[in-house]
């Protein structure tokens, strides 16, 4: 089970403001491209599932993808859990099942993860892509914790959205809305995650 806070910052001003007030220079930056599959009959969907394979590029680093499948998850207060399983993909096949979401089938032979999504919710049909979103995430480290601070990118408009995972979230919310409140920066609960954002049309 994953735990984060999730809080929503209102632009890009003030998440500058953000991190200038956490160092300025992040221990690291990824841009990610997020892409979304489902069964043509939306089965995952339908059983509270998220499969999502996403590829992750670094300066200077060879990118890499990674295969996640999400489940039962719940945001209340600013406070998400969810419960998330994840595996590396090898990159060229991450890129092929993105452009031809029909081979996912024949992949899953060879991938522990993938065949774990086939055979949880069979999809008779075949699978389609469900949606897609470019995030770029500046990490942080700031006393006990790494804050992740993302600018996602839908085609509906920009979120701005701080996370930290924790295993006592409410401690790490209460130390980053003082922080927040410090440097007069406005913030709001996240009401939504990325990918409910994504179907839905908002920035939530």
């Amino acid at each position: 089970m994953e735990i984060e806070i999730k809080i929503r910052l209102a632009s890009e001003e003030h998440t500058a403001r953000l991190e200038q007030a956490l160092g300025g220079l992040p221990v690291s930056v990824e841009d990610q491209d997020n892409v979304f599959f489902d069964g043509v009959s939306k089965e995952l969907i339908k059983n509270k599932l998220v499969f999502r394979i996403r590829v992750i590029e670094k300066s200077g680093k060879e990118p890499v993808a990674i295969v996640a499948l999400k489940g039962n998850a719940v945001l209340i207060d600013g406070i998400a859990s969810v419960e998330e399983e994840e595996e590396a993909i090898e990159i060229d096949l991450a890129r092929r099942i993105i452009e031809d979401p029909s081979l996912i089938l024949e992949a899953a032979n060879s991938h522990r993860l993938l065949k774990k999504i086939v055979d949880r919710v069979p999809c008779s049909e075949g699978y389609s892509h469900m949606g897609r979103f470019k995030n770029v995430r500046h990490k942080y480290q700031w006393n006990e914790y790494l804050v992740e601070i993302d600018r996602t990118s839908y085609p509906h408009g920009i979120a701005y959205e701080v996370e930290i995972e924790s295993t006592n979230p409410e401690k790490a919310k209460s130390l980053l809305t003082a922080l927040l409140q410090e440097h007069d920066i406005p913030f709001g609960n996240s009401q939504q995650n990325k990918f409910e954002n994504m179907l839905l049309g908002t920035l939530l």
